[in-house]
């Protein structure tokens, strides 16, 4: 895609108000900011933009590279080279996250034969990783205009390899039917969210899904967990199960954090949708991704074959050329060999 493809592509988008997460990025959108994933790229662009403006921010997949921040940053701009001719390019500025990330910001001009391009370039280190931001408009008022709002989503961006993941237990019950996550600081949920625990902003999470969200409380090995105007009581059992007032029995999953799999696991019967997990990382979706694939994305047509990742209750299947799909997992502890995959029960399968 072109860079004024990129920009035009933005006003499609529609309006979200939320914090987004793109690899190993959380974004906290501008109130009214709008994104959407596509090929390796996160798009983010303005709700209120007038016709005949266009703006748009695009964050990378990013990665590790033997070079430092300095040099990282030089190489991106050099990328815009094949582009048309950089010019006007301030200095990299030292800039810094709240979070601590350290990273260099500038803004240069990218001329070509059919178009001019205003570009405001970020590269931050996190950790062992770099990952880039870039700003593109056509128009030199409206990427002013646009200034304040990318100055706050670069200051708020956060990185998943350099936070502490929030503290948690998953409790399931045997038939996989019910399950809570329950959070260090007090916060409960009834319902996994799509993309699983790993990395999970708490807050967003809540906002995005408010009525099945509540509170826990434990007093002499007794569990309250009130999600609306509900309370379900577990009382804690010798062998360190739980159990409810109606007997039903819930056990903690494990998070699951680099587990491999091996084996076929199927949707019911007959055995017709299911996944291959290889203990080497890669997997063959055999009709099971029609779990969690939604119509756009079957609409791409993605490959079959792939590589996953298990971490904190969350699956993370990168299907062969296109961006990683995150769902949530949950190994449940019957029978052996069950598991829950973006809320559908999986068998294995001879």
């Amino acid at each position: 895609m072109t860079l004024l493809a990129c920009v035009l592509f933005a006003a499609l988008l529609a309006p979200q108000d939320e914090t987004v997460r793109f690899g190993n990025v959380l974004v906290r959108l501008p109130a009214g900011w709008k994104s959407v994933v596509k090929g390796e790229s996160l798009y983010l662009t303005p709700g209120d933009l007038k016709e005949g403006q266009d703006y748009v921010v695009i964050i990378g997949e990013g990665g590790k590279s033997d070079s430092n921040l300095a040099g990282v940053f030089e190489k991106s701009w050099k990328e815009f080279e094949k582009s048309g001719k950089v010019s006007n390019r301030a200095p990299g500025r030292e800039t810094k996250t709240e979070s601590g990330a350290d990273g260099l910001f500038s803004v240069g001009i990218v001329e070509s034969p059919d178009t001019r391009l205003i570009i405001g370039m970020a590269v931050f280190k996190a950790g062992d990783r770099f990952e880039s931001v870039m700003a593109l408009s056509i128009q030199d008022p409206t990427f002013v205009k646009y200034s304040g709002e990318l100055a706050a989503l670069l200051k708020g961006l956060r990185f998943r390899n350099t936070e502490i993941q929030a503290a948690y237990d998953l409790l399931v019950s045997a038939d996989g039917k019910a399950i809570y996550a329950l959070f260090k600081d007090g916060a409960a949920t009834a319902r996994l969210p799509a993309e699983g625990l790993d990395g999970i902003d708490v807050p967003s999470a809540r906002k995005r899904d408010e009525e099945t969200w509540g509170t826990h409380e434990t007093k002499d090995g007794v569990l309250k967990i009130t999600i609306g105007d509900k309370t379900a009581t577990l009382k804690a059992q010798a062998d360190g199960s739980w159990s409810s007032d109606d007997k039903k029995g819930f056990v903690r999953a494990a998070p699951s954090t680099g587990v491999k799999l091996d084996g076929r696991y199927a949707i019911g019967q007959p055995e017709t949708s299911s996944l291959l997990f290889k203990p080497d990382g890669t997997f063959e979706d055999l009709g099971g991704g029609a779990a969690y694939i939604t119509p756009a994305e079957a609409r791409l047509n993605p490959s079959k074959t792939g590589t996953y990742e298990i971490a904190n209750n969350t699956l993370k299947l990168t299907y062969r050329g296109f961006t990683p799909k995150l769902v949530s997992f949950v190994s449940l502890p019957a029978p052996a060999g069950t598991l829950l995959i973006h809320g559908t029960v999986f068998t294995r399968v001879p």
